[in-house]
């Protein structure tokens, strides 16, 4: 199934009884519970690229806004991070189903041009940060995307 634009809280899967949602937290992005922050840090907007690719943007319904982002290269261990508002083009993603197809539908957050993936990050830091990692179709390293409202 693929996604369509709109405005999405993103959550690690596997997570339905303790929810773990892709935060925005000043620079870099955490996950959390979702009666943590306001939701407008947890409501990201998905833009549907022409190829096949998505940007992921906070605040959603506003702009300008910042995307889920990295600097420089991507390599496994880089820090994601909310790219500057000058951040243009936006940082595009692959967002692909799990081959695996329980409900609900996991989606993997993959680098465009490189075989790594967005996960959460095994550093005991709090909040946990995520960070680009080697692919996997491990579920417990992909994402639901909850549909909150058209954009």
């Amino acid at each position: 199934m693929a996604l369509r634009r709109g405005i999405y809280r993103i959550y690690q899967w596997g997570t339905s009884e303790l929810p773990q949602v892709l935060t925005a937290d000043e620079d870099v992005v955490t996950v959390s519970p979702p009666i943590g922050p306001p939701d407008r840090d947890q409501e990201w907007s998905v833009e549907i690229q022409d190829n096949s690719c998505v940007a992921i943007q906070i605040p959603a319904r506003l702009f300008p806004s910042r995307s889920l982002s990295f600097e420089g290269e991507p390599e496994a261990g880089k820090q994601v991070i909310l790219g500057p508002v000058s951040d243009f083009p936006t940082r595009e993603w692959r967002v692909e189903p799990a081959l695996q197809k329980p409900l609900p539908i996991p989606y993997f957050i993959r680098v465009r041009d490189k075989d790594l993936f967005v996960g959460i990050s095994p550093k005991k830091i709090f909040p946990p940060q995520l960070e680009l990692q080697e692919s996997t179709e491990d579920l417990s390293r992909a994402w639901v995307f909850e549909f909150v409202a058209p954009e």
